[in-house]
């Protein structure tokens, strides 16, 4: 999502009847994908966020491997949040208003969100990794602290990395239109770096840790029932042992999730660094962000699911709810009215 919007905003008028056409194409293309496809997505990736948020406060839920889904949950909702004003109100604006707020809000803050989605995720596939690889020792080690650390450290590194966002462009005023122009800092050897850098943390490394990852995770699921069967003698460590399973399971759909979404933000990464004037690229960068949207919204189905552990906490929670509302003092005084 790194050059979502912005680096096509200005339009070469000396360009041939060909380019015009492509570029004609691209715009037509980007509208559909910003204005229409992008909210329908985003709506119901802020309302499963929502209730995911709701179900992973229970108390029921409150386990180290469980924050990391939190968290996750709080980064994508955010995410989704502050892409929606830019979809509704933000693409093919002049105003100034909407012109600052793509470039100092919806680029800098939605990409800093994304990348703490993409890590936590990343971070939470090692740890899967080292739990199920070294069994006996994770379970000793105090993970709630650990895993509050590691979420301290993906913060930190999503800043560092989505700070120079701030700095790749300038508004020109124009009467009452706005114009966006490439600041100094992004045409510096500096920034190129820069950029490299950031496409390469996050989508080259993440892409190959979870792909790691997951092919090991997959295997050791194929083994995990017999391993279950040896612990039939005790019902409670069964019971553990299925729990964690589960989670496994639930994190395996969500690193293929990720990884089938990623894939094509870093191809069209490659092609932009091989050649920035390759025919709608624009267009592939607006169809790889549609697909970055997806994978902020629909890890809440991934949870209904795999995951029957937090089904049965969702279905408790809303369980609870509808008794509540039935409690309430309005339904008692309206009851007893009629």
């Amino acid at each position: 999502m790194s050059n979502t919007t912005v680096t096509y905003s200005l339009v070469d008028n000396s360009s041939e009847i060909q380019a015009a056409e492509v570029e004609s194409i691209d715009h037509v293309i980007e509208i559909i994908c910003n204005k229409y496809v992008a909210p329908v997505i985003c709506g119901f990736g802020i309302v499963g966020n929502f209730i995911n948020y709701i179900v992973l406060s229970n108390r029921r839920l409150k386990k180290g491997s469980y924050m990391y889904l939190k968290a996750l949950t709080v980064f994508d909702f955010m995410a989704l949040v502050f892409s929606v004003p830019y979809m509704v109100f933000g693409v093919g604006s002049t105003e100034y208003f909407w012109v600052w707020y793509s470039l100092y809000i919806f680029l800098p803050v939605v990409n800093f969100f994304t990348a703490c989605s993409i890590w936590i995720t990343v971070v939470m596939g090692i740890d899967r990794f080292i739990f199920v690889k070294c069994y006996t020792w994770s379970r000793l080690r105090h993970w709630k602290l650990k895993t509050q650390i590691k979420m301290f450290a993906v913060i930190s590194f999503a800043i560092i990395i989505c700070f120079p966002k701030f700095f790749c462009y300038e508004i020109i005023e124009d009467g009452r239109i706005a114009r966006i122009k490439e600041s100094e800092f992004r045409k510096s050897m500096f920034f190129r770096y820069t950029e490299v850098i950031s496409t390469g943390a996050l989508h080259f490394v993440p892409l190959f840790l979870l792909s790691v990852v997951n092919i090991y995770l997959v295997k050791k699921l194929q083994v995990a029932g017999t391993v279950r069967k040896k612990m039939q003698h005790s019902r409670h460590e069964a019971e553990w042992h299925k729990s964690q399973q589960t989670f496994t399971v639930t994190l395996v759909s969500i690193v293929i999730l990720s990884i089938i979404f990623i894939i094509p933000a870093s191809i069209v990464d490659i092609i932009s660094y091989i050649d920035n004037d390759f025919p709608h690229l624009r267009s592939m960068r607006n169809i790889s962000n549609l697909l970055l949207w997806c994978n902020l919204s629909f890890n809440c189905f991934l949870y209904c699911i795999f995951n029957r552990q937090y089904l049965r906490v969702l279905k408790y929670v809303i369980d609870r709810g509808c008794d509540r509302v039935r409690r309430s003092p309005s339904r008692m005084t309206e009851f007893q009215m009629t």
